[in-house]
């Protein structure tokens, strides 16, 4: 999985993770996992190929619902609100968990 997203919040940090491996709204990254978070409620929460947090537990994962996917984006020095859409979690699911096909 590497599905590129824009940080849209990167509001309250903990401070237990660094700023320096901490987003920053308006960059871009790339997901490579997400999981839902059982522990925080059910939320979902990724993974980034920018940033690896594996070592501060409980904090490896990033909200699901801090970034965007932005959608057909020509010139990307300027992003704005309207090139970005929010993530469709029943579409992840879908990747992450596909259907059997049948034989």
């Amino acid at each position: 999985m590497n599905i590129q997203v824009i940080c849209i919040d990167d509001s309250h940090r903990p401070n237990e993770i660094p700023t320096s491996r901490w987003i920053k709204k308006g960059e871009t990254y790339h997901v490579v996992q997400i999981d839902k978070l059982l522990s925080q409620g059910g939320i979902y929460g990724c993974k980034l190929a920018e940033i690896n947090n594996d070592d501060l537990v409980p904090y490896q994962y990033f909200r699901l619902s801090r970034f965007a996917m932005p959608i057909d984006i020509k010139d990307e020095t300027e992003i704005t609100e309207e090139m970005l859409e929010e993530i469709d979690i029943s579409e992840i699911k879908r990747i992450l968990e596909p259907e059997e096909q049948e034989a």
